[in-house]
């Protein structure tokens, strides 16, 4: 270990979590763009993540489910209606409800992104090796409450 990597283990956790953040979101973008697949953002990312093929769900289910506000998961869902990535339709119940699917397009971005995705992962296990990436894995859905 020389000293760089000593002055990187007294970082707070909180930079080597955004450091690894970085290094997924800028990989993403850049193996997308060399597979010809249009960019997301990652809150495009957020949105796609948790929509299935078969189950549309409401723009508050997606925001409950992705920890984040409906008005910030509503300007995502829009920004996606417009490039045809996503698709409303009216939902049950109230009559202003409305209920988002992923489109064909919506689809292949998102099977494009998560192939991508599982592949940074594994050169990320070959990195660190199997164990210890089975081992982050384990530790960070136990860490914080969902």
């Amino acid at each position: 270990m020389d000293a760089g990597d000593r002055a990187d283990t007294d970082l707070p956790l909180l930079h080597l979590l955004q450091r690894g953040v970085r290094w997924f979101s800028d990989e993403l973008l850049e193996r997308l763009e060399a597979a010809g697949v249009d960019p997301i953002t990652p809150a495009h990312a957020t949105v796609l993540a948790h929509l299935d093929r078969e189950t549309p769900l409401s723009v508050a289910e997606l925001a409950r489910r992705a920890g984040v506000t409906r008005q910030t998961m509503h300007r995502a869902v829009t920004q996606l209606l417009g490039e045809g990535l996503l698709a409303s339709t009216p939902g049950p119940g109230f009559p202003r409800s409305t209920l988002i699917a992923l489109t064909d397009a919506g689809n292949l971005r998102r099977d494009a992104a998560l192939g991508i995705l599982h592949g940074l992962e594994q050169e990320l296990g070959s990195r660190l090796g199997s164990a210890a990436l089975a081992e982050l894995r384990d530790s960070l859905t136990r860490a914080w409450p969902r």
